[in-house]
């Protein structure tokens, strides 16, 4: 998702009238693939950290990755005509230009709110993303959300708000116009997300990303260009993390994502993603030797059980037809 800065189908047979079951769990599969995306995104977090300490630009480098990860997209798009349902001339557009945005923009919001906030709030703030992604699937797609997937969700935003360490008291001063911005860097998650379902769903997950990718890297380099030529991105000791984040953090975990998604529907992975935080101080404690406190390790956990509750069995009975 982003750079999340922790401190710390049926066979036929017999008709018969007994009932049987059909599973309404998410795909093993879909999960995993977030999950690893997930995993890539922790990773690039702290190649991501060490860059903005060695004088790169937090938004300079989010322009380097949606360039490096486009033109990747594109390249493996060529190999593929993957198509789904189709979608009109007009609405494929619409979907293309606002998933590209999202994005461009998510860590763009993500960034500056941490310049206003604490990181423990900003983080908090930006995986409040399955509740939007939640209560859009209830309120406009008028589908009903099963008790494991509430339960999950629960537990995911309960977990990362303890990974963070926020009831220990590091809230800092709140800033109106940083609450809005995490707030922001939310919606556009949940809005990427939701987006990248219905467009991979017509391209699949290359094209899908492919078409976005181009936008979000059309955008930054409009953008950079009043800035001029971002020359800390060149530089021989930065150049390795920099190719490092655009692939293996972004064209990689993005094309694991959006593929999840289609196997487990929007709210599942947002719900998943929140593994991202728990990875990036699990990794921090490996990699770095941070501390990792009890409050951490109790997020980490209910994260953890919020991911086997999207994978839990819900079986409804069904009759088969009378003979």
């Amino acid at each position: 998702m982003g750079y999340v800065l922790v401190v710390n189908e049926r066979t036929p047979g017999p008709v018969s009238s007994a009932p049987t079951e059909v599973s309404g769990a998410g795909s093993p599969a879909g999960l995993a693939a977030i999950a690893a995306a997930a995993a890539l995104w922790a990773i690039a977090a702290i190649v991501a950290s060490d860059l903005f300490d060695a004088g790169v630009v937090p938004l300079e480098l989010a322009q380097a990755r949606a360039v490096i990860a486009a033109g990747g997209f594109l390249l493996l798009n060529l190999s593929t005509r993957e198509r789904g349902r189709s979608l009109s001339p007009r609405r494929a557009f619409v979907l293309t230009v606002a998933l590209g945005l999202a994005i461009a923009l998510v860590n763009g919001t993500y960034y500056l709110a941490i310049e206003r906030l604490s990181v423990a709030v900003a983080v908090v703030l930006q995986y409040t993303a399955p509740i939007v992604v939640v209560g859009w699937t209830v309120a406009v797609e008028r589908r009903t959300p099963s008790p494991q997937v509430l339960a999950a969700l629960l537990a995911a935003v309960a977990g990362v708000v303890l990974v963070v360490e926020l009831p220990l008291g590091g809230v800092g001063d709140l800033d109106g116009a940083g609450i809005l911005l995490g707030l922001a860097s939310a919606v556009l998650f949940a809005s990427y997300s939701l987006l990248s379902e219905q467009l991979g769903a017509a391209y699949g997950a290359l094209g899908a990303m492919a078409r976005a990718f181009a936008v979000a890297a059309g955008f930054w380099v409009l953008y950079q260009i009043p800035f001029g030529w971002p020359a800390e991105l060149f530089e021989r000791g930065n150049l390795p993390g920099v190719l490092f984040v655009g692939l293996a953090g972004t064209l990689g975990p993005f094309l694991l994502y959006v593929w999840g998604i289609r196997r487990v529907r929007a709210e599942r992975a947002t719900i998943a993603a929140t593994l991202e935080p728990v990875l990036a101080a699990l990794f921090a404690w490996m990699l770095l030797a941070q501390s990792l406190g009890p409050l951490q390790v109790a997020g980490g956990i209910l994260v953890c059980l919020a991911v086997v509750l999207l994978q839990a069995r819900r079986r409804t009975p069904v009759r088969a037809p009378e003979p």
